[in-house]
């Protein structure tokens, strides 16, 4: 491997998470009239982020963005189990083990994201995760992974974050770390300034 510590963002990175983000975005705004092409709001989610696209979406209809942001935590909450793994994640995360390396999830998502990791028997390649319930700045602020560096002993020159959009990125530079772009549909990098772009997981298997 060519790092030896990989720090993951979760949500469309290490799980294809966007169906049902998509979906239930859509629903949700379909509650106060408002029809957005899911793919429209696809493109939105993958170029920014949930919040930034909800708030851009906010300025048309009568409720806040905050209202908005519960009303779709609740209509995505019984969908998210759909979710499934990227092709090769298993293998990568089994890898960097085998390898002498360690793996750490970085997500905002709550404590799903632990649980769909158990149920698909991938937790066992992890070492510590932080998630949106422990309260850190959100990325691009590289507080929750300046958190696990210290707290692990992170050479943080041998360590990648390795996430599917800009923000990521910017958040393991911040933190002094080097950034792979995992852009698996080409809508990010030409935007981007990571270190490498990858479009499967495969190609880190080859490093």
């Amino acid at each position: 491997m060519q790092y030896r510590d990989y720090f993951w963002d979760f949500d469309g990175n290490l799980y294809n998470t966007y169906p049902v983000m998509t979906t239930a975005l859509h629903q949700t705004l379909a509650t106060w009239g408002l029809d957005v092409a899911e793919a429209e709001l696809y493109h939105a989610m993958r170029r920014t982020s949930v919040g930034q696209t909800i708030r851009s979406y906010a300025q048309q209809v009568p409720v806040t963005a905050t209202t908005i942001r519960q009303k779709y935590a609740t209509i995505e909450a019984p969908q998210i189990g759909q979710a499934r793994p990227f092709p090769y994640v298993r293998e990568v995360c089994q890898a960097v083990v085998q390898a002498g390396g360690r793996n750490f999830l970085l997500t905002h998502r709550n404590q799903v994201a632990k649980q769909l990791l158990t149920r698909d028997h991938l937790v066992q390649y992890f070492t510590d995760f932080v998630t949106g319930d422990d309260d850190f700045p959100r990325k691009p602020d590289p507080a929750s992974l300046n958190y696990l560096c210290t707290k692990h002993n992170v050479d943080r020159h041998a360590a990648v974050m390795v996430g599917d959009r800009t923000l990521d990125i910017e958040a393991g530079h911040n933190a002094g770390l080097a950034g792979i772009l995992f852009d698996f549909d080409d809508l990010i990098a030409d935007h981007t300034t990571a270190d490498q772009v990858i479009h499967c997981f495969q190609e880190l298997l080859v490093n």
